[in-house]
C-alpha cells in the first residue's frame, strides 16, 4: 500500500481517497469526506464516478450499462428480498454508457440476491459493503 498525500480539493475542504486492487486484478478507489457541522461521513467518488452518499453499515455498488428501468429492478429485487433501501445514488459517465449505483441499506444484501440483481440488470460488477 502506498501513501499519498495532495493538500488540493476543488470540491471539498477535505478529502480521503482509499485505492486498491481486488484479487481479481480489478483496481479500485474510494473518496470520502466530512461534511457539515455534524461532520456527516460522506462518500464523494467511486472510481471515476462522483457521488454524494453518507456513509451506512450495508451498502451495494452497481455498475451497468445506463438504460430505463434499472432503478425499479433493483427496488423490486431487493423489497422481494425483505431488504429497504435507505438511499441511492445513481451517476453515469454519459447517457446510455457505463452507469453506477450505490445504495445504502438497512440489512446485508446476500450473495444469491445480489447475484439476481447482477443477472437482472446486466451488471458488470456487483457488490455488497458491510462495514459491520
Amino acid at each position: 500500500m502506498r501513501l499519498t498525500t495532495s493538500s488540493e480539493s476543488a470540491e471539498h475542504r477535505n478529502v480521503v481517497t482509499v485505492r486498491g486492487t481486488l484479487g481479481t486484478g480489478e483496481e479500485v478507489s474510494v473518496s470520502g469526506t466530512l461534511a457539515g457541522p455534524k461532520h456527516v461521513q460522506k462518500i464523494v467518488a467511486v472510481g471515476d464516478f462522483d457521488v454524494d452518499l453518507a456513509l451506512a453499515d450495508h451498502m451495494v455498488v452497481l455498475r451497468y450499462e445506463d438504460r430505463p428501468g434499472v432503478v425499479g429492478t433493483v427496488g423490486r429485487i431487493l423489497g422481494e428480498a425483505g431488504i429497504n433501501i435507505a438511499g441511492m445514488q445513481v451517476a453515469r459517465a454519459a447517457v446510455g454508457g457505463e452507469a453506477l449505483a450505490v445504495l445504502t441499506v438497512d440489512d446485508t444484501v446476500g450473495s444469491g440476491v445480489l447475484a439476481e440483481v447482477a443477472a437482472e440488470i446486466g451488471a458488470t460488477s456487483a457488490r455488497s459493503v458491510n462495514l459491520v
